[in-house]
């Protein structure tokens, strides 16, 4: 497939994200939105739904008030995208059958916690990616092979082996590809530059097609996953000049930016105040 077409979207949505700025008092607002809808749960007797109130407007005030600050020059909005995937992990872990975690933002919220080593998240997202995708894989085999190769993935990075959910995805898809290629250098850096372009294509909204990743949309979470996982069997992973790469997005940080879920008040007044019962937490 020609993938070049793709980056004007890639190129466009990146000066947008740079030109986007989320006040400080759009992000309080909706903080304020985001306490009152879960005062409103605590007074309507749905104290164990409270989590479900972490969702409004997420996508905003983190991710791409994240960005913004990120492609002009502040690294430390990391930090936001690391409270995103906390925010994230505890609605799967309170209220993992609501489905309010979608598909669309599994790979990079599996991704991102394996990268920070919040292995206790990426168990949990795996696991309940896992059970979603194999509910119905011939949708999954079409249409969101990024976040099952994701998934795999993390699988792999725990137990050494791909999962059988990685059997869906057809063969001449670039993931599997890559994984006929595992062991052999030969292609292994023509396949990570398309790793690389899928990203892009399956982040791009066109008349033809639909995004496959709306949530960390152009972080390459994805290629250092590789990486990571092929350091940890020892393998050398070789390096590659791609556009996803060579943006602030894609300095993705080695270590942990630094949020602290012990200071943030919305999430402690979410855990102080929710009762939820053990059978409400098993995934499905």
């Amino acid at each position: 497939m020609d993938y070049s077409k793709y980056m004007k979207y890639f190129n466009r949505t990146i000066k947008e994200y740079k030109q986007e700025v989320i006040t400080e008092e759009e992000v309080q607002e909706i903080l304020e939105e985001v306490k009152k809808d879960i005062d409103e749960m605590i007074q309507n007797k749905e104290k164990n739904e409270l989590a479900l109130g972490l969702e409004y407007q997420m996508g905003v005030q983190l991710e791409r008030n994240a960005k913004n600050k990120i492609l002009n020059g502040d690294s430390t909005a990391w930090i936001l995208i690391e409270k995103q995937i906390f925010w994230l992990a505890h609605i799967v872990k309170s209220v993992p059958n609501s489905g309010s975690v979608m598909h669309w933002q599994l790979g990079g919220l599996i991704g991102l916690s394996l990268l920070w080593k919040h292995n206790d998240i990426a168990e949990l997202v795996t696991e309940y990616a896992i059970k979603m995708f194999s509910k119905d894989p011939e949708y999954y085999s079409e249409n969101k092979t990024h976040h099952v190769f994701m998934a795999c993935l993390s699988h792999k990075w725990k137990t050494g082996e791909m999962p059988e959910l990685f059997k869906i995805l057809p063969q001449d898809n670039v993931y599997v590809r890559l994984m006929n290629n595992w062991h052999s250098s030969e292609n292994l850096k023509e396949l990570l530059y398309e790793v690389c372009d899928f990203h892009i294509y399956s982040a791009s909204d066109t008349p033809q097609k639909s995004k496959e990743i709306l949530s960390f949309v152009y972080i390459p979470y994805d290629y250092y996953c590789i990486k990571l996982v092929r350091d940890k069997e020892g393998l050398q992973t070789p390096s590659i000049e791609h556009p996803l790469l060579q943006n602030p997005l894609g300095q993705i940080p080695n270590d942990r930016p630094g949020y602290d879920p012990e200071s943030d008040e919305i999430l402690q007044y979410v855990l102080k105040n929710e009762k939820v019962p053990d059978w409400q937490r098993i995934i499905r």
